[in-house]
């Protein structure tokens, strides 16, 4: 018995099945299998998709091993036949391949005489052949897959067309928040510009918080100068004004902020300080600096 194992993988067909054995390891070895990694984590599948991903794994190995399987049983048939064969005295004929074989029976062409119909029509016969294995199985292969689909679907295991649109659209607004995040640390006084009204508003907030002490709540200026006028100690474009909000003016008691806002939030500040232009505070400190045309 252990002669006849060994004599399934001699050397005619140990090409064949290093071939099979390779394919097998290259899947069970590869990372996203069993999902060991976090590319393929709990996060990344919901409960049904890791299932369908088990099954559809489980499904290659099985597909696999019945190749093998069969592969391993057709030398060991034609081993035995042989040396019955052999024992009987009879004329042993070539055996075929695996190769041969499999497309012989998933292929099954006959000759057309063998399937010719017994009549004719002005000379016109007619052929009866059937249609080839490997179409049949496929065909009825797509029957199984649509009620497996039917059934997934219609039981609410799987997602329809618009619950996939609604975790698409919750998933594209995760990502866009994160972009929008990430530029709004990446905001610098080289590349600052004038945030959008929702920016303005948000910025006035700010101010009150922590700008008021000295320039008023209205920007008319305390113990720093007055932020509605067209006078400027430190230029009044909003990539000087973002500069002087970020870094501060030390020598004069303002403290810099890079510390405390971060760089949106010193655009939207330096942003609505430069949507004061042209208000009206209620005691408006005398004008220091020089007289700059405000680029808004």
């Amino acid at each position: 018995m252990k002669q006849k194992l060994f004599n399934l993988f001699n050397q005619k067909n140990k090409g064949k099945t290093k071939l099979l054995f390779l394919i097998v390891a290259f899947f069970l070895f590869s990372t996203p299998t069993f999902a060991q990694t976090p590319t393929a984590t709990s996060t990344d599948f919901t409960p049904l998709e890791f299932g369908v991903m088990i099954m559809i794994t489980i499904t290659f190995f099985v597909v696999i091993l019945v190749l093998i399987a069969s592969l391993s049983i057709y030398n060991y048939s034609n081993s035995l036949l042989k040396q019955d064969r052999i024992a009987a005295g009879e004329e042993i004929p070539e055996n075929k391949t695996f190769k041969e074989w499999f497309w012989k029976t998933f292929n099954a062409t006959k000759p057309e005489r063998s399937v010719l119909m017994h009549h004719d029509y002005d000379g016109i016969e007619e052929l009866d052949n059937d249609l080839p294995p490997w179409w049949k199985y496929g065909f009825y292969f797509t029957i199984l897959a649509s009620i497996v689909y039917l059934f997934v679907y219609a039981n609410g295991m799987a997602n329809n067309n618009v619950e996939e649109y609604e975790v698409a659209m919750i998933e594209g607004n995760r990502l866009k928040a994160e972009y929008i995040a990430k530029m709004a640390n990446a905001i610098n006084e080289e590349n600052v510009t004038l945030a959008d009204a929702t920016g303005v508003t948000k910025g006035k907030t700010i101010f009150e918080k922590k700008c008021k002490t000295c320039h008023a709540a209205d920007g008319g200026g305390l113990s720093g100068p007055n932020l509605t006028d067209v006078y400027w100690l430190h230029g009044g474009d909003i990539k000087s004004v973002f500069t002087t909000v970020k870094y501060g003016v030390p020598a004069k008691g303002m403290i810099s902020w890079q510390d405390q806002l971060s760089p949106q939030e010193m655009q939207e500040v330096a942003s609505f300080i430069l949507s004061l232009q042209g208000t009206n505070p209620a005691n408006p400190k005398e004008p220091q600096g020089e007289k700059l045309e405000v680029v808004k």
